[in-house]
């Protein structure tokens, strides 16, 4: 699966160890839990890795946002393929005009994101 997450990455992830794939709904817990990393792009609709982390701390942040991504759409295997690789085709909901899927995590009513496991 790894390998099947990665040509699935977003194509303006900065290349490193971390990387955020297609299946980003841009719940935009990421951005909150580490913003010193991830950054939204509003006109697609998703999150995505815009620094890799430089200090623990940073690392810690990127780690507490894979694991709490309700989307599961952080990886952390990216140090380990080639970023000169270009992902797979995007999905249709992204490149047209193809309904966005719902995330049941995201979907209204709106729920909190400290409520999103309950």
């Amino acid at each position: 699966m790894p390998a099947e997450s990665f040509s699935t990455r977003l194509p303006y992830n900065t290349p490193g160890k971390f990387y955020v794939t297609e299946d980003c709904l841009d719940c935009d817990l990421c951005s909150e839990t580490a913003p010193t990393l991830f950054t939204r792009n509003a006109d697609e609709g998703t999150s995505y890795l815009f620094k890799q982390p430089a200090t623990a701390e940073e690392h810690e942040q990127a780690i507490e946002s894979l694991e709490g991504c309700p989307c599961e759409a952080i990886h952390n295997d990216g140090d380990q393929h080639d970023w000169t690789m270009p992902p797979t085709a995007r999905p249709s909901w992204r490149s047209d005009n193809s309904p966005k899927p719902t995330c049941s995590h995201c979907s209204p009513p709106k729920r909190p994101w400290w409520k999103f496991w309950a």
